[in-house]
């Protein structure tokens, strides 16, 4: 007759702790991918804050000039210089 082969307890863990590292491994990939998509999102959000950053700092630079300040009393009070000629759009 034919030896069968017993199916022990080594058999079983060493099946068991097979699947255990498998689940693991694929789970921790799982998790891996996720911190991978919030690591390039946040690259992003830097990028764009840090062209923002140059942005303000160079018009902070420009508040002190005296471009700045006529450009603003002409856009936002509407002044004009001496000897200036006003035309007024009646369409509008």
């Amino acid at each position: 007759m034919k030896k069968q082969k017993k199916f022990t307890v080594w058999t079983f863990l060493l099946i068991a702790a097979i699947c255990y590292f498998g689940y693991t491994v694929y789970h921790q990939q799982t998790l891996l991918d996720i911190g991978n998509l919030k690591v390039s999102s946040l690259k992003a959000n830097i990028h764009s804050e840090e062209v923002k950053k140059q942005q303000l700092e160079k018009q902070k630079s420009l508040i002190n000039t005296e471009e700045f300040a006529e450009k603003i009393a002409r856009d936002k009070l509407g002044y004009v210089k001496d000897g200036e000629k006003i035309y007024i759009d009646t369409n509008k």
